[in-house]
């Protein structure tokens, strides 16, 4: 599409559909201002889509906030009726709206399309962004529409439309540099199909929240601990070489011959995404790090010094306060792992809000030898006892020194 029939059926959508949206306000009780915002559209007279993001710390303190929408210069309050935590999507009752409605479209565009992205960027007002639809996001556990255009804080929850304004996904999320992620229509289908009409009180949210994390975790796991593990060396070590379409893995190896340096090679897979709990805590990741190092350059001191620097260095690799978690619970010992001496330590906290799910963190560390050393780890967030044990079991029979 040409730039400037792009800019008619931009200003067209917008003329068209701008009273059908509105901005979302999460405001402070005490001073009765906004401490957050994002945008937010109807699909039926009563209905609003929006991120879960853009009202999580209503939920998370309903004392503390309140949820209002801004529609021109009318504001009302707002209750949620139902939250996807997963795929970061919350619908809203609000005050009827007669007008226009925004229908969710048959299908995705095709590569290639032209989209257009419809929210209130920085509090600015709505606007509408021109973009390009690329297709779903690759290797991602959690659906995504890769589209290029400009979008910014407060665009979140807005609707992007094709051509005819039909709804193709929810704002979510840019990486800058127009690169945008959209949640697809379907998912925001399926939270529209299983709403009901009264809102549920506050305290059930926690219960919604925590069978959807539950759900997702077995989901994500179960291919990764019934698949059969394709293994590579890295330097002495057994590493996979693939964990799952949806994790993307890196390497790196220092070769060089440098006198007195410590020499490694790397490799890590991770998934890209996690879920958004609230600004301070996010779950629902998978990190696997594995390193071989080479210290013979060294003196023995200075290369045990690094050793033990690098085994201290694992942590878990999402974020968490002591509101949302409990401190971590560590287990170490010596085990035999391919008939070799290695060190091994699981640690262990626990979900305050959310009984049932942990976040995990595994390390093992062969017991250097010849100044040579073997560390592999991982860590979970967001996963029943169950799937922790197993995934632990897989790992420490796949991934051990050669």
């Amino acid at each position: 599409m040409a730039l400037a029939a792009r800019a008619d059926v931009a200003q067209q959508v917008f003329s068209q559909y701008q009273d059908a949206l509105m901005e979302v306000q999460v405001v402070e009780l005490q001073s009765q201002h906004k401490s957050s915002f994002g945008s937010g559209f109807y699909v039926a007279p009563e209905l609003v889509v929006t991120n879960y993001h853009v009202i999580s710390s209503y939920l998370d303190s309903p004392e503390s906030y309140q949820l209002i929408a801004k529609m021109g210069e009318t504001l009302a309050p707002v209750e949620v009726l139902a939250v996807d935590v997963v795929n970061d999507l919350a619908l809203l009752k609000a005050p009827e709206h007669k007008g226009l409605l925004f229908s969710l479209a048959e299908k995705l565009p095709e590569q290639g399309e032209a989209v257009f992205s419809l929210g209130n960027p920085h509090g600015l007002g709505m606007v509408v962004v021109p973009g390009t639809y690329n297709g779903l996001k690759q290797q991602s556990f959690y659906p995504r529409l890769h589209v290029t255009g400009s979008l910014n804080s407060g665009m979140s929850g807005g609707p992007s439309v094709n051509a005819a304004g039909d709804v193709v996904g929810v704002n979510v999320a840019t990486r800058g540099n127009q690169v945008a992620f959209v949640v697809p229509l379907a998912q925001v289908a399926a939270l529209i199909g299983v709403a009901s009409e009264t809102a549920p009180a506050n305290s059930e949210f926690t219960g919604l929240v925590r069978q959807q994390l539950l759900e997702n975790q077995q989901n994500m796991l179960a291919p990764i601990l019934a698949s059969d593990w394709l293994m590579k060396a890295l330097g002495r070590g057994q590493v996979p070489e693939t964990i799952a379409p949806f994790m993307t893995c890196w390497g790196h190896t220092n070769t060089s011959q440098t006198a007195n340096e410590l020499r490694s090679a790397r490799a890590s897979c991770a998934l890209q995404e996690q879920i958004f709990l609230s600004r301070d805590f996010y779950t629902g990741s998978i990190e696997m790090q594995f390193e071989w190092l080479d210290g013979s350059a060294l003196p023995l001191l200075k290369f045990n010094h690094h050793y033990a620097q690098k085994i201290a260095n694992s942590r878990a690799e999402n974020r968490a306060t002591a509101k949302d978690v409990t401190e971590f619970s560590c287990h170490s010992d010596v085990v035999q792992l391919n008939e070799r001496a290695t060190r091994v330590v699981y640690c262990v906290r626990g979900y305050k809000a959310y009984s049932g799910l942990y976040d995990v963190v595994y390390v093992a560390a062969t017991v250097s030898r010849q100044q040579q050393g073997f560390i592999s780890r991982f860590s979970l967030s967001g996963v029943n006892k169950e799937n922790a044990d197993a995934l632990t079991r897989k790992f420490m029979e796949a991934v051990v020194w050669q």
